[in-house]
This record gives structure tokens, sequence and C-alpha cells, in this order.
């Protein structure tokens, strides 16, 4: 058995057809950078941030880019909003964590989440933030008129794996339509819940043998899913037909985050950081990336991939769903 397929057994991810879109780089960071999360900010731009340097960029749509805000503490999760971007930083796997309100050049402390230990995907919810805490298994919920946080919701699925040692729970985080999805890394689970809920009854699995970090829900209910150590760009059909739309090949290398396009809902920006977080590697640069998600390019012939074996059967107490349901 290969490397690749032992490590597809071993991750839990179901194999993909591969049908690439274009991709064009925007921008590239130096070798040792790491990207993380992305978020829209007017008009026309990008807010990145960079844990390795514990700062958040501003990328232009033609490519340039300059430093934001430099922080005290890594930042991971950022929903822009207005004219600067909430941001949550902290030191993985300590206390300290809180949540920032960022503009150009400035950080102001907007109140500290105690509860966390390792803040990650971060979505907005009208004047509420959630966010996925990826080594608790819990959702906080951040009040931004009292700027107050509490637990909102918290379950086994959305925990990590004790024998994957390193790999998140619940990574990405998005609000879309009547529900909030979640992704958990090292589960390869695709959750969602009623974004009107006070606990997990009604959570349901929308996938699984899905290995995804942060993720795109576009308004015809595909899902865009970077799946990190997987290089590459996963499209989940409605009907739950899996496409990879870019891989390595295309610059996507440990892929990190989806972005749709407020300005074009068929462009995809997609941050991949070349090398893991914590490898040591400085051979790779990071990058920003622009796909084309509703074109195949001539450059890259689908390929039919060999599917695995029939996907495995998740048990839980709760209601378990299915995407479509």
């Amino acid at each position: 058995m290969s490397d690749i397929s032992l490590l597809y057994d071993q991750l839990n991810h179901e194999r993909a057809p591969f049908a690439a879109v274009p991709a064009e780089t925007i921008t590239e960071w130096e070798p040792g950078t790491f990207v993380e999360n992305l978020a829209p900010f007017p008009p026309g731009g990008w807010l990145v941030t960079v844990p390795s340097h514990r700062r958040i960029d501003l990328v232009t749509g033609d490519g340039r880019r300059s430093t934001f805000a430099e922080l005290a503490s890594t930042p991971t999760g950022i929903v822009t909003d207005g004219d600067g971007a909430w941001v949550i930083s902290g030191t993985i796997g300590e206390p300290g964590w809180c949540l920032n309100r960022v503009r150009q050049g400035d950080v102001e402390h907007a109140c500290d989440l105690p509860q966390l230990r390792f803040g990650n995907g971060m979505a907005r919810d009208d004047r509420r933030l959630l966010i996925a805490d990826s080594a608790l298994g819990i959702v906080l919920a951040v009040d931004l008129d009292a700027r107050r946080a509490a637990q909102w919701i918290h379950h086994e699925l959305f925990t990590p794996l004790e024998q994957a040692v390193g790999v998140p729970g619940i990574n990405g985080i998005t609000v879309a339509g009547e529900h909030v999805f979640l992704t958990n890394t090292a589960r390869a689970l695709l959750l969602r819940v009623p974004v009107a809920a006070t606990d997990t009854t009604h959570l349901e699995i929308v996938a699984d043998r899905l290995f995804a970090d942060d993720f795109a829900v576009h308004d015809d209910g595909t899902l865009y899913l970077a799946t990190h150590i997987f290089d590459s760009v996963l499209r989940l059909a409605p009907d739950g037909r899996r496409t990879e739309i870019a891989r390595a090949g295309q610059g996507v290398e440990t892929s990190t985050s989806v972005a749709i396009d407020p300005e074009d809902p068929d462009t995809l920006w997609v941050t991949a950081a070349g090398e893991r977080f914590g490898s040591g590697g400085h051979g790779k640069p990071a990058r920003l990336i622009r796909l084309r998600a509703k074109q195949v390019s001539t450059r890259h012939r689908p390929q039919l991939v060999r599917r695995m074996n029939a996907r495995s059967t998740v048990r839980s107490v709760l209601n378990i769903g299915r995407w479509g349901r």
C-alpha cells in the first residue's frame, strides 16, 4: 500500500474524482509563513491571519500585501465587520485567549475568553460570534453588544480523537441560512445544527469520511472545503457528490481556508500554508489563491479515482441526519 493510500485510511478520508478549475496565485509569503483564515475586506481586499508571525495581513485583489495589524499572541479566527475585524488570539493548548477588535494598525481588547484552549474557526450570526474550540469540543457564543462570552453547545462529536495527536476536533464553522455547519477534522465529519438551537438535540451528520479544515457554503447549497494535509479543495454538492477542484499542482498545498467572493459568488479565495504549522519546514511559500469554481480547466483533465469502501457508520445518541434532509 502506498504512503498516500495509508494516509487516506488512517485519517478516514474518502477519495474523490478530480475536475480542476482555473487557479491563480494572487500573492505569496516567504517560506516558513503559516497562513490560517481569511475574510473579505472592502473594497475587494482580504484579511488573512498569519499565526506564524502573530499578525494580520491585508491583500488587495491585485496581490499587493501589507501588514494590517500585529498581535501579542497567535491569531486564528477572523470575521470582518465594516472598517475592521473581530479576531481571536491566544496560545494553543493554554488559557488566556481573547477577542480583539482590529482596525488598520490598531488592536483593541474586546473581551477575555477564559473557556477556550484552542480557538479556531469563527462565524458571525447577527450580533453574536460563534467560536469553535478545537481542543475542548465546545462552541462559544460572544454577545457583541455586551462583549461577553458563554458556552453555546458542546458534544462528543465536536471533540478531537485521543489517537490522532495534534489533529484538531471542531475546526471550521459557518452560518448558512438556518443552520450552523462545522467540520471535525480529527473525526472526518461535517456536522450541522440549527442556528436557533440551545443544545445538540438536533445535531446532524452531513457527511462522514471527510477530512476538512475551514470551508464556505454557497447560496445554492454547495460546500467548498479546504482539506489541509490532503492539499486540495473539495466541492461537496447538495446531493452528496464529492469532487476535488484544486490540488497541490494548482498551489493549494496545506489548504487551510476557503471563502466565497462577496462580489462574485462563483469565485473562491483559498489560503494555502505550504508548510505544516510547527513542522519546521522552510522550503515552500504560503499563498493566497483565486479559483473559478464554476469552470473546468482545460489544462487538467478530470480523473476518476477509485472510491474507498462503503462509508463507515458513525453511531451516536443523537438524530443522525443526511445532506438534504
